[in-house]
């Protein structure tokens, strides 16, 4: 039987493992393309570094706000940056002892354009779940951009692993 807190880190770290794959095969400028009228890969890489970040910085104080992001920044501008902060996440996520993933956090979340905030609560494990799966989110949306310049990608990168593990993936 599978270690379930185990399967937590190491399924979040391979996810982090793509992003950083894919990266890792495109050229500065393929990272740094804007399409017009939408979002280019770097800015969809910072989203999930900054939430990756999010959660264990929320590990450590016990409150996790994925609304505090570093818009813009040298992720968004540095594909060799975002390479080494994908990298040091995929580590710290790998060797994260299996006993924090039980801790408590309380989520903070704006939810009006007011700025009322929401709070609730949560676990570490749960979280970086959910910034897994939210990673995967991101990989769907950058694959056709990655494509559209021409890079081979894998075919299965940017599904979910319920996707994947149903069959209904790539043919």
């Amino acid at each position: 039987m599978n270690d379930p807190t185990a399967t937590v880190t190491e399924r979040s770290a391979e996810q982090l493992l793509r992003m950083e794959e894919l990266v890792g095969i495109l050229t500065d400028a393929q990272y740094l393309h804007r399409p017009r009228d939408a979002s280019g890969i770097a800015p969809h890489v910072r989203h999930c570094v900054d939430h990756y970040s999010a959660i264990l910085a929320g590990a450590d104080s016990g409150t996790v706000d994925y609304d505090r992001r570093t818009r813009g920044g040298v992720l968004e501008h540095d594909r060799r940056a975002a390479l080494a902060r994908l990298a040091n996440l995929r580590t710290r996520v790998r060797t994260m002892p299996p006993r924090d993933l039980g801790c408590p956090v309380e989520v903070v979340t704006v939810v009006g354009a007011d700025g009322a905030l929401a709070r609730t609560r949560s676990t570490v494990g749960r979280e970086l779940l959910f910034v897994s799966h939210h990673a995967v989110h991101h990989l769907a949306m950058i694959v056709p951009i990655a494509r559209s310049l021409g890079v081979p990608v894998p075919p299965d990168l940017g599904y979910a692993p319920a996707t994947l593990a149903a069959g209904a993936g790539p043919a």
